[in-house]
């Protein structure tokens, strides 16, 4: 890692994932699951529905992106580096290489504080996975956007298991083969 990226790597060791972090912004899990909770496999997302890709990208365009390194990994290598047009902040313990501009954080606050400080053309933070990151930030998750895919497919990797009583479903747009569905935390 360069000295470029080092001075974009933000440490927040003293805070717990528990902590309580204040934001501008609304914090928003965006996702697509199988109807067994299945988001991933070896790496990657076990469907092919590029009219989901297209709602991500519509979606998180112009705003912060959190990611796990994994999946930013993924990600990047899908698209050829950063997701453009968005601050992509990365959660990892380590110093992974990154491209100009990504910012690296070691813990949930930093990162919901560094994209809370980020550009954005709304008033969302959006978390993009994997598994654990959707697990330690739903807690201070204000929305969720699930892409709720129709088939069931193999996978390695699957969603946590949230409360559905903590939270409401407030919209509903079908596509062909998921829907989009947005819930809002009560």
């Amino acid at each position: 890692m360069d000295d470029r990226q080092r001075a974009d790597t933000v440490g927040d060791s003293e805070c717990s994932l528990s902590e309580r972090v204040d934001l501008d912004r609304e914090v928003v899990l965006i996702v697509a699951v199988d109807p067994a909770g299945v988001i991933g496999a070896d790496g990657g997302i076990p469907w092919d529905l590029p009219a989901d890709m297209a709602h991500f990208e519509r979606t998180t365009t112009g705003n912060p992106v959190v990611f796990g390194r994994r999946t930013y990994e993924s990600v990047a290598a899908q698209v050829g580096g950063p997701l453009p047009d968005r601050t992509n902040v990365v959660l990892s313990r380590g110093q992974p290489d990154v491209a100009e501009g990504v910012r690296v954080v070691d813990s949930v606050p930093a990162a919901l504080r560094v994209a809370d400080d980020a550009p954005g053309v709304d008033d969302r933070i959006f978390v993009a996975g994997g598994a654990t990151v959707y697990e330690q930030c739903l807690p201070a998750a204000d929305t969720m956007l699930r892409s709720e895919v129709h088939d069931r497919y193999e996978g390695d990797t699957h969603f946590p298991a949230w409360d559905r009583d903590r939270w409401a479903e407030t919209d509903r747009e079908e596509h062909e083969g998921f829907d989009v569905v947005t819930y809002r935390s009560e």
